[in-house]
C-alpha cells in the first residue's frame, strides 16, 4: 500500500502543459483502501463458494463410493437400503434447488422468437441465485461511495477507480471460465456448460464496469478542460488511447455475443470473439502498465492463464493428430439416412476415451482457407477405441488384440444449418456418399459429476443424436457388470427418434452391444419413433428391445421402471433442450416420494 500513496495527480497532460488534471488521472479522489477491501471481500466470497461446493462434492463422492463398495456383491434385496431416500431434507434440496429450473419446467429449451431466431436458455434455480447475488454485490460495491465529499468530481473519481478495479478483477475468472482446461471442472465436478454460462454473465459485468469506468473519467475530463480537450487526450495520450481500445473491444464483445447472432454465425462469431478478447486484454494491460497501477499484477495473471490454457490445447491437438510414424489424422465423412453424417477421425496414435467424453472437431471448409476451421461442440459424442472392422472383437474381448493400434473416433453430426449442412451436402454428393478429407479433433474432455457404476439402476434418456453420449456408458457398464465390478443391475436405455431412418446411425454399435454376454440380464432398450412412416416399421425384436410408436413420455417410463428398481436410481438425459426439460421434470416429480433418484444432464449450450 505504500507504493500506492506515491501516485498523485499528474501534471502536463493534454494541450495545456501546465494544467493539473486533478480528478481525471491519478489517484486523487480514488478510495484505494476501500477498493482493496472490496477486492479481498470478492476473492474471499468466491473462495468460500468454491469451498462449499467442493465440500458438497466430497460428501457426494464419499457417499457414492460407500454405496459402490457395499453394493458390488449385494443382491437386489440387499441393495434395498440404498433405494429409499433416508433424508427428506436432502431430497427437498435436490428437488427444489439442485435440479430445479428457474421456473416450472423450462431450462435448456431455447426461447424462440421465430423458427430461425432464439435468444438462448434460462439458468437453473441455483445458477440464477448465484448470478443474482454476484451482480447485486457488484452494483453495491460500485454504489458505496464517500458521499460526504462535497465535490462531485471526487465522487466520479472514486467511481472511476472502483469500477475499473472491479472490471480488471472480474477478468481473471472470466478468462479462467472460458478455458476448456479449466481446473475447477474436475476439482468441483461442475460441467463446462455451467462455467460457460458464468463466463457470459461475468463478461456482461466486465463490460458494464468498463463503460462506467470510462464514462466517469469522461465526465471529469470534460468538466476540467472541455469536451474537445477530452477527445484530444484520447487521441494523443497513450494511457487513454489504450484504455479506450480496451473499452471499445469489450463493448464489441457484448454487442456481437447475443444468442441470435452467436448461433446464426457461430464460426464468424468465434473468430471475432477471440480477436476482440485479445484486443481488450492488450488495451487493459498497456493502460495499466503505462501508469504502473497495482491492478497490473492481475492482468499479468490473466496473460499467464491464457497462454498456459492455449499452450495445453495446442499441445493436446498436436499430440492427438500428428505422429512421426503414422502421419496425421485422416477424416472420413459418410452421409446417413435422416440427414446426418457419421464423421470418423482415424487418429495416428492410441488414445483412451472414457465414458461421457466429448471432443471438439475441426473440419476445414471447402469454401474457406485451410487455416479457418470449424468447431463442432454443441453435442457430446462417443468414441471407439478400435477401427470399425475390429469393433465387435473389442467388445467381446474387452481389449483390442493389438494394444498399440491407433484409435478411431466416430461422431454423429445432424445436418442443421451452416457448416453441418454443408458437410452433409458434400458427403451426399461424393462417390458412395463417402467424403475423404482432412480434419482434427481436440480432446477427449470429460466431466463426470456422478459415478454411474454406484447405482443399482440407471435410466438413460436420449433423443436424436443424444444417443451418442450414452453409448460408451452402456458398453462400459455391461462389460464391468459381467466381471462384478459395478453395482449396476439394471440399465434402461430410452431413445426417442423422429423416424426409423435414425436407427441406422448406431445400428452397428447396437448390434454389437446386443451380442454382449449377459446383456439380456441387465439391459432393456426402448425405442420411441414419434413419426413412423408405417405401422409395419414398428416391430419389437424381443422383450428386452422394444420399439414403440409415438412420443416418449418420461414420466410414464419412470412410472414403469421405478417400482422394480434395484438400489439407487440415476436418471441421465442427453438431447434437445425441450426433451431434456421433460426428463428433468419427470425425475424431479419422483424425488421425495420414496425412491432415491439422482439426475444428471449432459447439455452443450452456446
Amino acid at each position: 500500500m505504500d507504493g500506492l500513496d506515491q501516485h498523485i495527480a499528474p501534471r502536463g497532460y493534454g494541450s495545456n502543459a501546465t494544467y493539473v488534471y486533478e480528478y481525471s488521472r491519478g489517484l486523487n479522489g480514488v478510495h484505494v483502501p476501500r477498493d482493496v477491501l472490496y477486492t479481498r471481500i470478492i476473492l474471499g466470497s468466491l473462495l468460500l463458494i468454491a469451498l462449499v461446493i467442493f465440500c458438497g462434492r466430497i460428501a457426494q463422492i464419499s457417499h457414492a463410493y460407500l454405496r459402490f463398495i457395499t453394493s458390488l456383491s449385494a443382491s437386489r434385496r440387499q441393495q434395498t437400503f440404498w433405494s429409499v431416500e433416508a433424508s427428506p431434507t436432502w431430497a427437498r434440496l435436490k428437488k427444489h434447488v439442485m435440479y430445479a429450473p428457474l421456473g416450472r419446467k423450462r431450462h435448456n429449451r431455447e426461447i424462440q422468437l421465430s423458427s430461425a431466431v432464439n435468444i438462448g436458455t434460462l439458468p437453473s434455480r441455483f445458477q440464477a441465485v448465484l448470478i443474482f447475488l454476484y451482480v447485486a454485490s457488484q452494483i453495491a460495491y460500485c454504489a458505496t461511495l464517500d458521499y460526504r465529499v462535497n465535490k462531485k468530481e471526487a465522487l466520479f473519481a472514486e467511481l472511476r477507480g472502483r469500477s475499473g478495479t472491479l472490471a480488471v478483477l472480474n477478468m481473471v475468472p472470466l478468462f479462467i471460465f472460458a478455458g476448456r482446461n479449466n481446473p475447477f471442472i474436475s476439482l468441483l465436478r461442475v460441467s463446462f456448460d455451467t462455467y460457460n454460462l458464468l463466463h457470459r454473465w461475468l463478461g456482461r459485468i466486465v463490460v458494464l464496469e468498463s463503460v462506467v469506468h470510462t464514462a466517469a473519467w469522461a465526465v471529469n475530463a470534460c468538466n476540467e478542460q472541455g469536451f474537445n480537450d477530452m477527445l484530444s487526450r484520447l487521441r494523443t495520450t497513450p494511457f487513454f488511447t489504450w484504455g479506450l481500445l480496451g473499452t471499445c473491444s469489450m463493448v464489441f464483445l457484448c454487442l456481437h455475443s447475443p444468442s441470435p447472432i452467436r448461433h446464426a454465425f457461430y464460426e464468424t462469431f468465434l473468430h471475432l470473439h477471440q480477436l476482440a478478447a485479445l484486443l481488450a486484454f492488450l488495451g487493459v494491460y498497456v493502460h495499466l502498465d503505462l501508469d504502473n497501477l497495482y491492478q497490473k499484477k492481475w492482468a499479468t495473471a490473466i496473460a499467464v492463464i491464457w497462454l498456459l490454457e492455449r499452450s495445453v490445447r495446442l499441445g493436446r491437438l498436436l499430440y492427438l493428430n500428428v505422429s512421426i510414424r503414422h502421419g496425421a489424422t485422416k477424416l472420413v465423412v459418410e452421409a446417413l439416412p435422416g440427414e446426418a453424417c457419421r464423421v470418423t477421425f482415424h487418429l495416428p496414435r492410441r488414445v483412451r476415451v472414457n465414458p461421457g467424453s466429448h471432443v471438439y472437431a475441426y473440419i476445414p471448409s471447402r469454401d474457406e482457407p485451410l487455416l479457418l476451421t470449424h468447431r463442432i461442440s454443441d453435442l457430446p459424442f462417443p468414441s471407439r477405441e478400435t477401427t470399425p472392422r475390429d469393433l465387435n472383437t473389442y467388445l467381446e474381448q474387452q481389449q483390442p488384440r493389438n494394444p498399440h493400434q491407433p484409435t478411431s473416433v466416430s461422431l454423429i453430426i445432424t445436418a442443421r444449418q451452416g457448416m453441418t449442412r454443408s458437410l452433409y451436402n458434400r458427403a451426399l454428393a461424393a462417390p458412395a456418399k463417402t467424403l475423404r478429407t482432412t480434419g482434427y479433433i481436440e480432446g477427449p474432455y470429460a466431466a463426470r459429476p456422478v459415478n454411474f457404476a454406484s447405482y443399482g439402476t440407471t435410466v438413460l434418456f436420449s433423443a436424436g443424436a443424444g444417443i451418442t453420449h450414452h453409448t460408451l456408458y452402456v458398453r462400459d457398464l455391461i462389460l464391468r457388470a459381467a466381471d462384478g465390478c459395478v453395482a449396476t443391475q439394471q440399465i434402461h436405455l430410452v431413445w426417442s427418434v423422429r423416424n426409423t431412418e435414425h436407427l441406422t446411425w448406431v445400428r452397428e454399435w447396437m448390434d454389437s452391444v446386443l451380442r454382449l454376454p449377459g446383456r439380456r440380464d441387465i439391459l432393456t432398450v426402448r425405442l420411441f419413433v414419434s413419426k413412423p412412416r408405417s405401422s409395419r416399421e414398428i416391430v419389437s425384436p424381443s422383450s428386452t428391445v422394444q420399439m414403440l410408436p409415438g412420443r416418449c413420455r418420461p414420466d410414464v417410463v419412470l412410472d414403469e421402471i421405478l417400482p422394480g428398481r434395484v438400489g439407487a436410481t440415476l436418471v441421465s438425459v442427453c438431447g434437445p433442450g425441450a426433451f431434456s426439460d421433460e426428463v428433468r421434470a419427470a425425475a424431479r416429480g419422483k424425488i421425495g416420494s420414496g425412491p432415491v433418484v439422482d439426475f444428471v444432464e449432459e447439455a452443450f449450450t452456446w
